[in-house]
């Protein structure tokens, strides 16, 4: 029995809710578990994280004294990715142009952020996540889109007939 294209997109949708809200949990969970005496299992996760975040302790949002995993930026585009997720951007959608006219936007200014601090001009919070979040946003939004369309046009999805074909044709 086939599935319907929206079913392949609500299964998307809920397959990366799922993988960003885990690890946006993961990112709290790290203070959160050095904040309860689990020094291990918090050392763990800053430990994982250190290996795509700086976690300059000045560039990252505490709780109650701890940092979180992540730096100010990583954490909005965590979160860009999660709300992303969410919700399906339709004029996001309309054109392969548009898509890349979006994921160039997002990443200029996120690069504008990144230069602008560097030399100096500035060095706004606000900045490093507003720039994170439209970037997440950006990204997932085109992410579940694209999962979407791959598992509704999965080979194993096709009929038997349409397969038997294809590999006779290989043949």
């Amino acid at each position: 029995m086939r599935l319907s294209h929206s079913s392949d997109s609500s299964g998307a949708r809920i397959l990366f809710i799922a993988a960003w809200g885990t690890i946006c949990s993961l990112i709290i969970g790290a203070p959160f578990l050095a904040l309860h005496s689990c020094h291990s299992a918090s050392s763990i996760l800053y430990l994982l994280f250190s290996c795509i975040c700086h976690q300059i302790p000045e560039r990252c949002f505490t709780l109650s004294g701890y940092s979180l995993a992540v730096c100010h930026r990583c954490a909005g585009m965590y979160v860009g990715f999660l709300l992303g997720s969410f919700f399906e951007l339709g004029p996001l959608h309309r054109s392969l142009r548009v898509r890349r006219i979006a994921v160039l936007t997002a990443m200029g200014a996120m690069l504008l952020d990144v230069l602008a601090s560097a030399t100096g001009l500035w060095s706004r919070t606000a900045g490093r996540v507003g720039t994170g979040l439209l970037f997440g946003l950006v990204i997932s939004s085109l992410l579940v889109r694209a999962f979407s369309e791959f598992l509704h046009e999965a080979p194993w999805r096709r009929p038997t007939a349409e397969l038997s074909q294809l590999k006779g044709g290989l043949s």
